[in-house]
Order: C-alpha cells, then sequence, then structure tokens
C-alpha cells in the first residue's frame, strides 16, 4: 500500500519528475497531489494532478487505479475529456514497482504525443458518453451499404426492435437499421443495410438520417454535445426536413432517432444518433425576413442531445476478433443432420463468418436433444432445422440461412431406388461448394457417394461415448468409413441409450464429450478446405492427456 512518504520517496528516485504540492489523503482514502514532467528541449515543464486510489495498484470494474490529469492537454492524443491520461500500463504486483512504471508510462506519453507530436495510424471513433435517456438506455446497431452516401445526403431510416437488454439495472432498448431512403434528389434511392433477411424483414420504424458536414467532434476525440454547437453541421435543407417528418409523426410516435453521419478516415460513414422527444422537441420553425418576403425555415433550439449508443456492425467489424478465412466464408455450405454433430458444425460455422448455410434434417427438437446439442427447451418441440435457422440468425445477422424439407430424403431415396433422374441428385447438392454430413445414415451416405457431386462432401461421426470422432471426405466416403470403424473395432450396437418407447437407440456421450472431438476436427477441417492443410480423412481418439488425430 502506498504511503504519502512512500510517494515522495519514489517520486525522488524517478528522473525528469518532481513533486510540485505534498500529496494528501482525502476523505475517500485515495491520495492527492501534483507533479511536473521535465518536457526538456526549452519547453515549460508539464504540471499535473495525480489522485492514487485507495485500491491501487488494483484496477476495479476496469477504471485504472491511478490517475493523471492536466486540462490544457486536451487536443493531445489519449488525453480524455475531463482532462486524465488514458493509460493501460502493465500490472505488477507491488504497488512500489506499479506506481514506479506508471510514472514513466507518463513521460513516454510526453515524449511521444507532446513533444513529437505523434498520432496513431488506428482511427479511434469519437468519445460519448452514455447517460440513461429518461432513465432508459438505447442503442443502434447498423452497417455498411453498397452504395455512397451523397454529400449533406438526408432521408428517412428503417430500423426495427431487438430484444431489450438490461445495464446498471435499466431497460435497453436495442435496435438494428434495415436501410435508409434517401430523400436528396426527387428519385427516391433505398441504401439497404447488409444485414440478413430475418432482421430486414422485422416490423419497421421510422427515423431520420444526415450526413452532416464535418464530424460532430471537438479535438476530433469528443462529441459535441450541446445542439448550439452541432446546428452548424446540418444544411437549411436536412433541418427543414426533420420538421416534416416530426409534423407526420407527431401523433403516433414518442420519439424518434436522428441519425448523424460523417465520414471516417476509412472512407466509411459513421453514425451517431440523437434521441428526439416529440414532447420536448429541440427544434421549431424561425420566421425569416429576406426583403419583400418572409419564409419559414426551421432550427435547433438551445439544449443538451440525448446521444443513444450506436454499433459499426459490419462484417469485419462483426468478425473483427476472429473468423475463418473469408473464402470459405463465402461458400454454400449444407449441412445434413442437425443433431449432436451437426448442430455443433452449424452453430461453429456461423461464429466463424459463415455467410450461406442450408440446414437439413428429418427430425423433431425434443427436450431430450437439449443436453448435448445447439438447442434450447424453452422452444418445446419443433422441427430441428426451424428452430436451429432461428439460433443461428440471433447469433449473426450475416448468415444467410435456409433449411430444406424433411421431404427431401424422400425424393433422394426414390430417384436412387429407381434409377431415374439420378442427375436430379446430383444438382441438389451441386448447388453447395461444401456438404456436412452428420447423419449416420448410412443408406443416405451410399446414394451421395455413388452420384459423383461438385461439392466438397465431409462425413462425420462419432463413437459410443464418444470415444472416437471418424471424419471422412469424398470421395470414397462409404469405403472409408468401413475401414476405420473395423479398424477400431467398434460394435455399434453396443451399449446404446434406449429411451423410453418405441426409438431407435443412440450413442451415449455428453456434450463436452462431442463438442471438444468436433470443434478440434473443425480446427482441421478448415484448415484443409482453404488449403492450409492436405485434405485428408482422419479419426481423433482421446488419452487422459491430448486429442490425438490420426490421418489416413
Amino acid at each position: 500500500m502506498l504511503t504519502v512518504d512512500r510517494i515522495k520517496e519514489l517520486i525522488s528516485n524517478v528522473e525528469r519528475i518532481g513533486l510540485i504540492d505534498g500529496f494528501t489523503t482525502d476523505k475517500t482514502g485515495a491520495l492527492l497531489g501534483k507533479i511536473s514532467v521535465d518536457a526538456g528541449l526549452g519547453l515549460p515543464q508539464l504540471l499535473w494532478d495525480v489522485k492514487v486510489s485507495p485500491y491501487y495498484p488494483f484496477k476495479v470494474m476496469g477504471i485504472e487505479p491511478i490517475h493523471f490529469t492536466n486540462k490544457e492537454l486536451l487536443p493531445y492524443s489519449h488525453i480524455m475529456q475531463a482532462g486524465n491520461l488514458c493509460m493501460h500500463p502493465a500490472e505488477y504486483e507491488d504497488a512500489d514497482n506499479q506506481f514506479i512504471h506508471d510514472l514513466e508510462q507518463l513521460k513516454e506519453w510526453v515524449d511521444k504525443y507532446y513533444i513529437n507530436r505523434e498520432k496513431d495510424n488506428h482511427y479511434e471513433h469519437l468519445v460519448v458518453n452514455h447517460y440513461p435517456i429518461r432513465e432508459e438506455y438505447y442503442t443502434f446497431a447498423f452497417t455498411g451499404v453498397e452504395d455512397k452516401f451523397k454529400k449533406m445526403d438526408y432521408g428517412l431510416v428503417h430500423y426495427a426492435s431487438l430484444l431489450e437488454g438490461v445495464k446498471n439495472d435499466q431497460t435497453v432498448n436495442n435496435f438494428i437499421v434495415q436501410k435508409f431512403l434517401s430523400y436528396e434528389q426527387v428519385r427516391r434511392k433505398e441504401l439497404p443495410c447488409k444485414i440478413n433477411q430475418t432482421y430486414q424483414n422485422l416490423t419497421s420504424r421510422e427515423g431520420v438520417f444526415c450526413i452532416l458536414s464535418d464530424a460532430p467532434s471537438i479535438y476530433d476525440k469528443f462529441i459535441l454535445e450541446d445542439y448550439e454547437s452541432i446546428k452548424r453541421l446540418f444544411s437549411q435543407e436536412q433541418k427543414n426536413f426533420i420538421y416534416k417528418f416530426v409534423q407526420a409523426k407527431r401523433a403516433t410516435y414518442r420519439y424518434f432517432p436522428l441519425f448523424c453521419g460523417y465520414e471516417i478516415p476509412s472512407g466509411e460513414v459513421h453514425w451517431q444518433v440523437m434521441m428526439l422527444f416529440m414532447d420536448n422537441l429541440p427544434i421549431e420553425a424561425v420566421r425569416l425576413d429576406t426583403g419583400k418576403n418572409k419564409i419559414w425555415c426551421t432550427e435547433f433550439t438551445p439544449g443538451k442531445i440525448l446521444w443513444a449508443e450506436t454499433n459499426d456492425i459490419s462484417y469485419k467489424y462483426f468478425f473483427g476478433r476472429g473468423a475463418m478465412p473469408e473464402d470459405l466464408a463465402n461458400k454454400k455450405t449444407l449441412i445434413l443432420g442437425v443433431g449432436a454433430i451437426g448442430s455443433i458444425v452449424a452453430e461453429t460455422f456461423t461464429r466463424c463468418g459463415a455467410k450461406f448455410i442450408t440446414l437439413y434434417d428429418i427430425d423433431n427438437k425434443e427436450p431430450g436433444n437439449v443436453c448435448r446439442s445447439a438447442y434450447q427447451f424453452s422452444t418445446g418441440i419443433c422441427e430441428k432445422t426451424a428452430e436451429l435457422e432461428k439460433i443461428l440468425s440471433h447469433i449473426s445477422p450475416h448468415v444467410e440461412c435456409r433449411r430444406l424439407k424433411p421431404e427431401v430424403d424422400y425424393f433422394i431415396k426414390l430417384y436412387a431406388a429407381t434409377h431415374k433422374d439420378i442427375s436430379r441428385i446430383s444438382n441438389l447438392f451441386n448447388e453447395y461448394d461444401i456438404v456436412f454430413d452428420c447423419t449416420t445414415d448410412n443408406q443416405l451416405m451410399q446414394v451421395i457417394d455413388s452420384i459423383g457431386t461438385h461439392a466438397q462432401v465431409i462425413n462425420m461421426s462419432i463413437t459410443n461415448y464418444a470415444q472416437e470422432l471418424v471424419c471422412t471426405f469424398s470421395p470414397n466416403i462409404k469405403e472409408t468409413v468401413s475401414l476405420v470403424y473395423t479398424m477400431l473395432g467398434k460394435d455399434s450396437d453396443k451399449d446404446l441409450y434406449n429411451p423410453t418407447g418405441c426409438w431407435s437407440p443412440t450413442f451415449k456421450a455428453s456434450y463436452n464429450d462431442i463438442s471438444s472431438k468436433v470443434q478440434y476436427a473443425l480446427k482441421h477441417i478448415v484448415k484443409m478446405l482453404c488449403s492450409i492443410e492436405p485434405m485428408s480423412s482422419f479419426y481423433i481418439t482421446e488419452n487422459e492427456l491430448n486429442l490425438n488425430m490420426h490421418r489416413l
């Protein structure tokens, strides 16, 4: 724990750091003082107010335990709105070393951003302080659009409600933007957001968007917080359009969002959203004297802007923390059988950025399926494909998910049995780049093997108690599967789970048993499909320490 005397002693041993005001302890136990940093080169010393929290050196709720503050340095990088330095220091277990390191980081900031006036290569979005608006939070998710917005463009924005959330014990109203409708020219132009049809088809509400003449910022860092300072960024046509919208919606809308767009260095339009409430509108009609005539126009009235939270969920940001290679994500994938294995494959591919997934299964989801598949009990009895389609869309707004009807099984088996129009079966599978067969339907496996589809077929199956997972690639899947199971000496009818009633038995294994092997297999399958690893069939075994992959 730091004390006043210890701080003085530590500061005396750090070059270029001087003690201006002695440290004192406030009623919360925090240590307060003032220090100087020698900037050299004939520059004046920089004075910093210092506050050391009583829980130093530990962060609490993500907040750093020390603050260096100088409000005169707001124009410089990494100085926050309150004048404090934005820090992300290395962590030390003892307070002494932590304090010395924090002082060294302060000097590094002075050298890099004050003396050398460096700028970071990556763009930082404007700092917006998000507070409850009438005791509730509001958030808007948006993506990019195919076409570009025109300078000073304006029009309607269509958005839909998502599920409500909770933050700080208060309601979060979540929304997603569906499209923009430009009114800048007589000919209206739709600019749809790049999200899947599940979200495009949700019931829409309308708001207004305006492309501003410049970013609504102070020092290119902080959002403008009052209407008086932001009104210059709107054109008169935009203000008049907002007023017309208000007149049209005043009787039916309690509030509406005003999307303020501006171009960021990447060339993309980023959006900040004002919340405007009909019972306290910050705009008014103003009568102007133009000489011979008097005209009416619209202007913002003084007041504080109510900023909502916005999130760019465009594909590259949504999957920015990790995704499969884009070439693979763009391929069309069919998953046959979405039980224990297939549902995990579908969910994993979706979370890794897959854009086109088709699901097929002949079974319904029942309560007994939930324990080891990607399903939920709360939805009750439901077709597996119908529920999984919803689950995948809830995970990603970028996956277009569709499902084949169970009758496809009849179609495939009929043509295979009669040997008529076999090409129609091939054409069905040729619509896809990748086909995962997770059905454990040996007859279907045999049919797919015989038709010679252009798709890359991957058969995945698991032995009882999930002792092994077998993964085989086309062609010759049936032969390879038979070979592996014979080699492993597996009796598929031994010690299976037999539920109550007349129903086919199934293998025993927990979700963890299955998922660990499926995920390990998918890690290598993705690399094989991307030509990072040579493509070959394999099976996975497990010992006390490791999962082991055996290539064939």
